[in-house]
């Protein structure tokens, strides 16, 4: 997941249009856009937006929202239903802020259980992003995505110390507090939640499991919060792989934008399992496995860069090239060239297989004071910036980050680590 801001241009963007474009069938079958067929409805189906979100101050930009029930477990009535709830094909693990707001106006009130040490402290997460910082406890719940339901997996409830009665809290640990800004509220994080659906379960790994050096997780007695090891089944984790069935994988269906490379507001689906339905057989013609990381090669501008991701959490192409401006803002970073660039860029997976993809990069202050009240990009990127923090060797460019805009008239295929599908095991990508 990672976001650049509209710093500059707010007072340019503040209103957003409601949902629109394409639609999805109300009656089953599907639906085409430019050739392409977005899913139906059903069971494995849940219709994605890409609008500006649930705060009105701050619209966002390319941001797929789904709609999603959080049930206390193993409970039928203790249940609110949340839209606005992010997709992030670049994180794991469902997490909903504590002071969202449900579909009937009223604020989170679940009384989850939370997740607790031997000794009764509850455990509590620092979760990383690009962008910035989540903090919050680590409780079970039902998630329930459409017709499918994952029942007492471990997520996080953002910046709430109140879960299951806990009626006070340690301080946040310097140690988390201090990589960056937190987005522990809806205003700062953009969204009542995230429902993570990269291509691992865990959101940390066995790392997590024998070592506290990665600092994610936290037990937090009333004397204060300490790192902790966590184990790999108390850990959040992607719901999708604790589905009855379609969980091998995901399918994220976005209609085109057209010609100029924007609209108001897109709406797609997005598809649970590869091949477990009629409405999910792989049908593509690149299939690129990937690393141990869920990652991927990507040949550009004659660099080799093999930390490569696509992902629904990033609102722009992000990679590095020194030739396009990106100083044309009031927050540097977003590209903005003389005129739009059509750029090539070759992917290679783990095995063998080459696509050569193009993409358009547009002048991001031109497009968003053009279009101000639109939400949906298919053309916009940013700097990726100093990579040297996870590059190996401490290169400071190893990744090419392909946004959301890649997403757009592509049915992107993620398959999880270790499921079975017609194209052989996950993970891969696929499109």
């Amino acid at each position: 997941m990672r976001k650049a801001l509209l710093a500059g241009l707010l007072p340019l963007v503040l209103s957003i249009a409601g949902c629109g474009g394409g639609g999805i069938s109300a009656a089953g079958g599907s639906s085409p856009h430019n050739g392409q067929t977005i899913s139906g409805s059903g069971p494995n189906v849940v219709t994605m937006t890409v609008d500006g979100g649930p705060v009105s101050s701050s619209p966002a930009v390319d941001t797929p929202y789904i709609t999603v029930t959080v049930c206390v477990p193993g409970s039928t009535t203790q249940c609110q239903t949340f839209d606005n709830i992010e997709v992030d094909t670049g994180s794991y693990g469902f997490r909903i802020l504590a002071d969202a707001t449900d579909t009937s106006g009223n604020p989170f009130d679940l009384p989850l259980p939370a997740e607790n040490d031997t000794n009764g402290a509850p455990f509590a997460e620092c979760a990383q992003f690009v962008d910035g910082f989540t903090w919050g406890t680590v409780a079970t719940a039902d998630v329930n995505v459409s017709g499918e339901t994952a029942s007492g997996v471990p997520v996080q409830v953002i910046g709430d110390p109140t879960v299951s009665g806990e009626s006070s809290f340690p301080a946040i640990p310097t140690a988390c507090s201090g990589v960056g800004t937190s987005e522990d509220t809806v205003t700062t994080f953009g969204a009542n939640g995230i429902l993570g659906i990269g291509p691992f379960a865990q959101d940390c790994g066995s790392g997590c499991a024998v070592t506290t050096d990665n600092g994610d997780y936290y037990v937090c007695p009333a004397s204060g919060c300490q790192p902790s090891t966590m184990a790999l089944n108390a850990q959040v984790t992607n719901p999708v792989f604790d589905f009855q069935t379609d969980n091998n994988g995901i399918i994220v269906e976005l209609p085109a934008l057209g010609s100029s490379g924007t609209a108001p507001s897109s709406t797609g689906a997005l598809v649970f399992g590869i091949g477990t339905r009629g409405n999910n057989q792989l049908n593509a013609s690149t299939i690129l496995t990937t690393n141990n990381y869920g990652d991927i090669t990507t040949l550009f501008n004659g660099q080799s860069l093999p930390y490569s991701y696509f992902d629904t959490g990033s609102n722009a192409y992000y990679f590095n090239d020194s030739a396009i401006p990106d100083t044309c803002m009031s927050n540097a970073g977003w590209f903005c060239p003389t005129s739009t660039l059509t750029l090539d860029a070759t992917n290679e997976g783990v095995n063998g297989t080459e696509s050569t993809v193009s993409f358009s990069i547009a002048n991001a202050q031109t497009q968003f004071n053009t279009y101000q009240n639109n939400s949906a990009f298919d053309d916009i990127g940013a700097s990726a910036g100093n990579e040297s923090s996870f590059c190996p060797n401490g290169a400071s460019n190893c990744a090419f980050d392909f946004g959301l805009p890649f997403f757009f008239g592509r049915d992107i295929y993620i398959a999880y680590e270790g499921a079975n599908t017609s194209a052989g095991l996950g993970p891969f990508y696929a499109y």
